[in-house]
């Protein structure tokens, strides 16, 4: 990498960082945004190189470990642009992180045998999740719950930034499918022989004493407002409600989806049958 930027090519990607921040800029760019050394570094641990990665001139001579990461995705064919850290800084608003930043290529649609596990598995299905910070740590819950993969749908956007940032990284080790709409979900699951649990904030079986199967299984969580599309909820195999207490109204969806996936977690390790009482499986 030359220590002397070229400005004509530098900038044009920071200008594609800009394009970035919108859902249409990523789709026409085919790349999204990555704030941080340790992010990209986690994203090139799990195998996905950089389109373009920028970094602030001073960063090289203030964090060595800088250095082995500049020449690890040139290796793999990224393109590395150094540029003044006012011009960084500037870009990620003041954010430390923004002093390192990557354009990384959207992944193709997973193909259904890609994306199912052959085995079986819990999957988490994000619809209509619209604050991108939400999404980012329900992609992280679900790769700490083990899920297998989570479907992002409607307007539920893995790759916004601060989506992306608030993974810490888990989108890149998650297989992520997208839906532009939730009207051929059920069908597409249960196809794969999948058995979905809507979560409800009134109205469903108390989830500590719900039936399921300890099979193939999605749960569904909604909207942070209006919770799941009604033709969604009553498509489902099955509905569930955690129990509140009488001064709440509802959990925050990471939280009713962290104490779901926890369940799902504790009746498999323990063997608990579909009542929750001990029993076998399979």
């Amino acid at each position: 990498m030359s220590s002397k930027p070229d400005p004509n090519h530098y900038r044009q990607v920071i200008e594609d960082v800009r394009r970035s921040a919108t859902r249409r800029g990523r789709e026409a760019l085919g790349a999204f945004a990555v704030e941080g050394r340790r992010l990209v570094e986690r994203g090139v641990r799990a195998g996905w190189v950089p389109r373009d990665l920028l970094v602030a001139s001073g960063e090289r001579s203030r964090t060595p470990e800088v250095e082995s990461l500049l020449e690890r995705v040139a290796a793999l064919g990224g393109r590395c642009h150094e540029v003044p850290d006012g011009e960084l800084t500037q870009l990620a608003e003041g954010r430390r992180a923004g002093l390192i930043s990557a354009l990384f290529p959207l992944p193709e649609p997973l193909a259904p045998s890609a994306f199912w596990a052959p085995k079986g598995g819990v999957y988490l299905v994000l619809v209509d999740v619209v604050e991108p910070g939400n999404v980012g740590a329900l992609i992280r819950t679900a790769l700490a719950s083990g899920a297998c993969g989570a479907i992002c749908v409607g307007d539920s956007d893995p790759f916004h930034s601060k989506a992306v940032r608030t993974s810490l990284g888990s989108l890149f080790k998650l297989p992520l499918a997208r839906l532009a709409s939730g009207d051929a979900l059920i069908g597409a699951l249960r196809e794969q022989g999948v058995h979905s649990v809507a979560t409800v904030a009134r109205g469903g079986v108390p989830l500590d004493r719900a039936l399921w199967p300890s099979g193939d299984l999605a749960l569904l969580v909604g909207n942070e407002g209006v919770g799941l599309p009604d033709r969604l909820r009553d498509a489902a195999d099955q509905r569930v409600t955690i129990e509140l207490s009488t001064q709440a109204d509802s959990f925050c969806v990471n939280a009713a989806a962290a104490v779901c996936l926890y369940e799902v977690q504790r009746r498999r390790r323990f063997e608990l049958d579909f009542d929750g009482g001990p029993g076998e499986t399979g």
